[in-house]
């Protein structure tokens, strides 16, 4: 009985350890909350309608994809660290982090949510312009338009694998990562990272794509008219694999046109998201050894080519994203962390290591 006793206590006194340092917890996890909801805020002030009517788009496909994506990974998770109880490590993990992991999740939803509203109505705040520069641009640093380049170097069997990392890989990372850092009992790490991503998002998704404002090459003809990118359709529609690229072009169209906003929609280039949030992962996988960055960052180079390849983004677009994601990972390990870890002694508790269970 006392030793049954005891290990409750136990429980809780690691339960508070694991908390004490959330994102709630410090002065630095309380202006990142501040910011979210910032963020959040402005957005259903500007565009109520909009912002209630995408909630409840993202509402469904959240319910669905994140437990089945919670599910395999903490499923992984097990067989990798518990193979003779595996089980009983899904549960306990849920246990101990589901109340840490919950904040992280509902401002993830609300702050995705703010994205996408704040993206749909970017070109009724400053129009399509910066097209012609980007292009132009991305054709003086090269000598030629990257998407050529590209896809003359990469056959089409290939293209497949392009297409599958850049659709569907690149968001099972950016959940997957997301939902791992949830759940991840590291709080001085994890504060990192959601700092980071929340700046990116801010930064990238929003400030610099309204200031930016542009289509991408697979728009180019279609907005400002000409036939600069002709060849590139060309090359897309000459490609079996490029169906999934014809159907959501088609869609975000059908959305601008009808200005109705939609799940997923909005159309913004400049800078690239995908090659953002990839770029985050790689730094942010790199903290857990060479295999990890090798991976992280071989994913995130196959993003920036698949991002030309496609035809979504001048090459320019990721290199900015990589320029403002690196910055940023810079700066909150230089203020972020300290911060943190400041905080950790005036509270007095001991920063736990990243552990199985």
């Amino acid at each position: 009985m006392s030793v049954q006793t005891g290990r409750r206590g136990e429980d809780r006194r690691s339960g508070v350890l694991l908390l004490g340092l959330d994102i709630a917890a410090t002065s630095s996890g309380w202006l990142l909350t501040a910011l979210c909801l910032a963020y959040v805020l402005t957005a259903l002030c500007l565009h109520p309608d909009q912002y209630l009517r995408l909630s409840e788009s993202y509402a469904r496909p959240f319910v669905f994809f994140l437990p089945m994506l919670l599910a395999a990974g903490l499923g992984l998770l097990a067989l990798t660290f518990s193979r003779h109880n595996p089980t009983r490590f899904m549960l306990d993990t849920l246990r101990q982090r589901w109340q840490a992991a919950t904040p992280v999740v509902v401002l993830f939803f609300l702050g995705i949510t703010a994205f996408t509203t704040l993206k749909v109505t970017i070109p009724q705040v400053i129009p399509f312009y910066a097209d012609r520069m980007l292009a132009e641009l991305d054709f003086r640093l090269h000598g030629t338009d990257p998407w050529a380049w590209a896809h003359s170097v990469v056959p089409e069997p290939v293209s497949a694998i392009i297409y599958a990392a850049y659709g569907y890989g690149w968001l099972v990372q950016w959940f997957g990562t997301l939902l791992f850092v949830a759940f991840w009992n590291s709080p001085v790490r994890r504060l990192r990272y959601l700092w980071a991503f929340a700046l990116t998002i801010t930064l990238c998704g929003t400030v610099l794509a309204t200031v930016l404002s542009s289509t991408g090459p697979i728009f180019y003809d279609e907005f400002y008219g000409g036939d600069r990118f002709a060849g590139l359709q060309i090359a897309l529609a000459g490609d079996a694999h490029a169906a999934s690229v014809h159907a959501y072009a088609n869609y975000l169209l059908q959305t601008y046109e009808s200005g109705r906003p939609e799940l997923g929609g909005g159309i913004s280039a400049m800078p690239s998201m995908h090659v953002a949030i990839a770029t985050l992962n790689a730094f942010f996988l790199s903290g857990f050894g060479r295999r990890w960055a090798v991976a992280g960052w071989c994913f995130a180079a196959l993003i920036l080519f698949g991002s030309v390849y496609t035809g979504w983004h001048y090459a320019v677009d990721g290199y900015l994203s990589i320029l403002v994601v690196s910055m940023l990972w810079y700066l909150t390990g230089r203020f972020v962390l300290p911060q943190v870890n400041q905080d950790r002694l005036e509270i007095g508790l001991p920063v736990p290591d990243p552990a199985p269970q």
